[in-house]
C-alpha cells in the first residue's frame, strides 16, 4: 500500500486539484485518473491502483455520483476494505450505493471552513499508521541501542516479514558501522549518501551545490523534493541475501553540527524537512526504526516528533533507571500531547539463569514512583540476554552486512534460545503497534 487513491468524476477538476495539492503538501502520495479519462481508463490498471492502495477519497459531486467508473472503483474499495474519505465538492443527491456507502461519514463539504485541513488531518493518520515509526532510545549511554535497533529489528524483517528502514541518528553512527567498516561509512557520507540528506538540501539533489556537511556555520532553508529510495538507502540483504526488504540510511558525524544552530528559525525548517521526509519514506516500508543519540538534543526532539513509539533499552540498574526517567520527561515536557510516541521498555543483558532481584522488582512495581510512570505496565514480557553474540562489533573484510544478525547466523553457540527471543520482542512490539492501529481505528 503506497497511495491514495483519489475517486472522481469528469467535472470534478477544481475539487480534485485542490485535494491533490494539499495532499502533495503532506507528503502524501496519490492516484488517480487524469481527468476526461476517468470512463476510459484500462480497468485493470485503475484496479491494480486501489489495490495497492491504503484508502480513498472519494468526491461527491453530481458528476461521480453518475460516472460508472467511480460507482466501481468505490464498490472495489468497499470490497478490499479500504478506508473511505468521502467529501462533497457539490450538492449532488446520493444514489443508493453512495448513500449506503457513505452517508455517515459525509459530514464536509469542499466550500466549509476549514473542511480541506480535516480531510488531510484524516488521510494522514490513517496513512500513518500504516507504517510505524519506532525511536530506540534512552538518556544514558551503553545500554545496547545500536544492538536492539539492529538486531532485534533485523529480526523482525526476518521472522515476521515486511520492508524494513533503519535510520541512524546518532552522531556516533554505531549502528552504520554494525554493517559497514568505517572506511565505506565516511565514503556514504562524504556523498551526502547519509542521514543529513533527510534534513538539508544535499548533493544527492544536486550534485553541483556544497554539501551541507561542509559548512557547521550555516543551515541550509532551500526547499528539496524527497529523494527515490535507492538513491538514499543501503540495501542491507542484497542480491544472494535473505529475502525481503532491509535497507539503512547511514549515519555521520556532521549532523551534531544542529546543536550548534545559530538561527532557531533554520533549525525548526530543517525538523519540519525530516518529519516531511519520514512521512514520505512511509509509503516505501513497513516499519521505520530510528537509532539514535543518549542526550537531549534537536535531534532526539526530531525523532521524538516523528515516532508513534520509543522502545527504551535498559539495564538492571538504577543509572538506566534514571536514564529513563529523563527520557519520560522530556517527552512529556518537550513533546506535545499531538507529536508524543507511545513508551515501552526493555530489558538488555539480564543474566539468563535467574531474574534478578532489580528486575523483579520493577515489573512488580517497585520503581514506578522513582521511574515517573508506570515502568511496570511499559515493560515487555520479554528480556534481551547478555551473550557475547548481541556484541556490536564491526564486520569482517569479507562478510556481508546481514551476516552481523543474529537471526540469520549459523546454528549452535547457544544461538537458538537468543533467535528465539529476538523473535518474541519482535511479536510483542509488534502486537502493541497493531493494538494502536485498532484503536485509533475504532
Amino acid at each position: 500500500m503506497s497511495h491514495l487513491f483519489i475517486a472522481h468524476g469528469s467535472r470534478d477538476v477544481d475539487a480534485l486539484l485542490t485535494v491533490h495539492e494539499a495532499l502533495r503538501q503532506a507528503s502524501i502520495p496519490t492516484w488517480y485518473t487524469p481527468p476526461g479519462l476517468d470512463d476510459k481508463a484500462e480497468f485493470e490498471t485503475v484496479d491494480e491502483a486501489i489495490d495497492n492502495a491504503f484508502g480513498m477519497i472519494v468526491l461527491v459531486s453530481a458528476s461521480s455520483v453518475r460516472s460508472g467508473a467511480v460507482q466501481a472503483q468505490l464498490q472495489r474499495a468497499a470490497e478490499r476494505g479500504l478506508t473511505l474519505f468521502p467529501i462533497r465538492s457539490d450538492n449532488a443527491r446520493l444514489s443508493r450505493q453512495f448513500k449506503s456507502l457513505l452517508a455517515d461519514q459525509l459530514t464536509d463539504a469542499l466550500s466549509d471552513e476549514g473542511a480541506l485541513d480535516r480531510l488531510v488531518s484524516k488521510v494522514r493518520n490513517r496513512y500513518q499508521r500504516r507504517c510505524p515509526v519506532i525511536a530506540v532510545m534512552n538518556l544514558k549511554g551503553g545500554i545496547g541501542k545500536t544492538t536492539i535497533a539492529s538486531q532485534v529489528f533485523g529480526a523482525w524483517q526476518a521472522s515476521l516479514g515486511g520492508r524494513t528502514l533503519l535510520i541512524d541518528l546518532d552522531p556516533q553512527y554505531n549502528l552504520t558501522q554494525t554493517f559497514f567498516d568505517m572506511d565505506r561509512a565516511d565514503a556514504s557520507a562524504a556523498k551526502d549518501k547519509s542521514v543529513i540528506s533527510l534534513f538539508e538540501r544535499s548533493r544527492l539533489h544536486a550534485p553541483e551545490i556544497a554539501s551541507p556537511a561542509d559548512n557547521w556555520s550555516s543551515i541550509s532553508t532551500e526547499p528539496f523534493s524527497p529523494l527515490n529510495r535507492e538513491t538514499l538507502t543501503h540495501d542491507l540483504l542484497g542480491v544472494d541475501g535473505p529475502g525481503g526488504r532491509l535497507d539503512l540510511i547511514s549515519g555521520q558525524f556532521e549532523i551534531s553540527k544542529y546543536a550548534f544552530a545559530p538561527s532557531p528559525q533554520s533549525l525548526a525548517l530543517v525538523g519540519s524537512n525530516f518529519r516531511r521526509m519520514i512521512d514520505h519514506y512511509r509509503s516505501a516500508y513497513d516499519l521505520i526504526v530510528f537509532d539514535t543519540n543518549p542526550n537531549a538534543t534537536f535531534l532526539t526532539r526530531c525523532a521524538l516528533e516523528a515516532a508513534d513509539r520509543v522502545l527504551a533499552p535498559m539495564h538492571a540498574d538504577n543509572y538506566s533507571l534514571r536514564g529513563v526517567r529523563l527520557l519520560n520527561q522530556v517527552m512529556g515536557e518537550q513533546v506535545s500531547d499531538d507529536k508524543r510516541p507511545d513508551l515501552s521498555v526493555l530489558f538488555n543483558a539480564v543474566g539468563r539463569s535467574e531474574q534478578s532481584d532489580f528486575e523483579a522488582d520493577a515489573r512488580n512495581g517497585v520503581f514506578d514512583q522513582q521511574a515517573g510512570f508506570n515502568l511496570s505496565g511499559k515493560l515487555l514480557t520479554s528480556a534481551l540476554p547478555k551473550s557475547g553474540h548481541l556484541v556490536v562489533r564491526g564486520p569482517d573484510e569479507d562478510e556481508q552486512p546481514w551476516q552481523q544478525l543474529v537471526i540469520h547466523k549459523g546454528r549452535g553457540g547457544g544461538l537458538r534460545p537468543i533467535r528465539e527471543t529476538l523473535k518474541a520482542i519482535s511479536m510483542e512490539l509488534k502486537s502493541l503497534v497493531e493494538q494502536e492501529t485498532d484503536q485509533s481505528s475504532a
